[in-house]
């Protein structure tokens, strides 16, 4: 019998690669194209990391230390339109990256979004539970909630915000500046919003990370027991289990994710009737398009294990590094409970870029050419929970 898990997608599409050798550089100066004056305050950052800084009253920026590889540069103003650059660093080497820019209103009108204005204290409580991952703020807190607007669309509620979202996460010690693109909370039963009904939900933005200073010692001491928990499960934790041979002792399992039938029949090459008997025998979950805000669905055999082949999974062309190469889509199972019910799993699916990735025995993973896509299915992966990609940790606090 096909059973649908029905779970939240935080978009995590890793394009970094990180490197632990002589460190690089980014600087440069953004001004305002129509009077060429500086622009002041604003944002320069790696999204989901700690790396980040404002441009001073000159429009300077500079980003030091700097670890070798590939990156995502994000610069983000009120007044100005979200800007990327894609970099790449190299060691000893120092990137002069200026940048001129237009204000939002000498380019686009002022969007007008048109639907009905949903109770605040239930949207705000909604927003909470399934965005932060805590519905009273107890650890994971929105210090500036009046940023939020809400409205609904049939049965979807929907938030977006004016200015970034500031945020308190005193469960990992970090404060974060997050950058909402969208939230939404999807009821496919086509009610209204209830408390315990949402079926299905999603958001799509960038964060920010910035360490929250201690008071006491003994909070620090939590903050990294807390990191460390949390770590497990994530993509540097899942290599560098795999390096050592150790998945099935951290209690990671893999099986390979298949978008429908067509699919399944071309991997398989079976008859299409062959097929359709193999496909009943699957079960199923939802996965979440950040792009288009919509969910979709992906098949797997809960009783077929997918391993990695010689060809797939190698020693790299330089000492102590692994090469790992893999066509299919591939879902990452983390059995946290040490259950049979697959259903309370932390899941994230993996998608290997072309050409491979080369990584080491902390995980730390370089990407020769494309994206290598990590993205979390599991329903309690919100922001209290959240780490920062360039989380550092030696991976034996970790286990077990």
């Amino acid at each position: 019998m096909k059973k649908t898990f029905l779970l939240l997608c935080l978009f995590l599409t890793v394009s970094v690669s990180f490197s632990f050798s002589q460190t690089g550089i980014i600087t440069g100066v953004i001004t305002d194209s129509l009077t060429g004056h500086p622009v002041v305050n604003l944002t320069v950052f790696i999204p989901s990391t700690t790396v980040g800084t404002t441009t001073n009253q000159k429009g300077e920026y500079l980003l030091e230390k700097l670890n070798p590889g590939d990156y995502i540069l994000m610069f983000r103003h009120l007044l100005y339109p979200s800007t990327s650059r894609f970099v790449t660093i190299e060691p000893g080497k120092k990137i002069m990256l200026d940048l001129v820019i237009a204000e939002n209103s000498r380019m686009i009108k002022e969007v007008v979004v048109v639907g009905k204005l949903p109770d605040r204290r239930m949207a705000t409580f909604l927003f909470n539970k399934y965005f932060l991952g805590d519905e009273n703020g107890t650890y994971c807190k929105l210090e500036n909630p009046a940023v939020l607007s809400f409205y609904s669309d049939g049965n979807t509620l929907k938030a977006t915000a004016k200015e970034p979202l500031k945020i308190t996460n005193r469960h990992l010690g970090y404060n974060i500046t997050f950058y909402l693109d969208y939230f939404q909370c999807i009821d496919n039963r086509n009610s209204e919003f209830n408390y315990d009904d949402i079926s299905n939900f999603g958001y799509s933005g960038y964060a920010l990370f910035e360490d929250l200073t201690a008071a006491v010692p003994i909070r620090a001491i939590g903050w990294k027991f807390n990191r460390n928990s949390e770590f497990k499960g994530s993509l540097r934790h899942f290599l560098a289990c795999l390096y050592r041979n150790e998945l099935n002792n951290n209690h990671y399992f893999m099986r390979r994710a298949y978008h429908g039938l067509n699919e399944i029949q071309l991997v398989e090459k079976q008859s299409n009737a062959m097929t359709k008997i193999h496909m009943a025998e699957m079960d199923s979950l939802s996965s979440w398009n950040h792009l288009t805000g919509k969910s979709y669905v992906l098949f797997y055999d809960p009783n077929e294990r997918y391993e990695f082949s010689r060809i797939e999974f190698s020693d790299g062309t330089e000492p102590g590094l692994k090469f790992l190469s893999a066509d299919a889509l591939i879902l990452v199972f983390r059995d946290f409970r040490k259950s049979d019910d697959l259903s309370d799993d932390f899941i994230s699916t993996l998608k290997i870029p072309k050409e491979g990735i080369t990584f080491d025995k902390d995980g730390n993973f370089w990407v020769h050419n494309g994206e290598l896509k990590w993205i979390n299915l599991d329903n309690t992966m919100q922001i209290k929970r959240l780490l920062p990609f360039d989380y550092m940790t030696k991976i034996n606090e970790t286990k077990n």
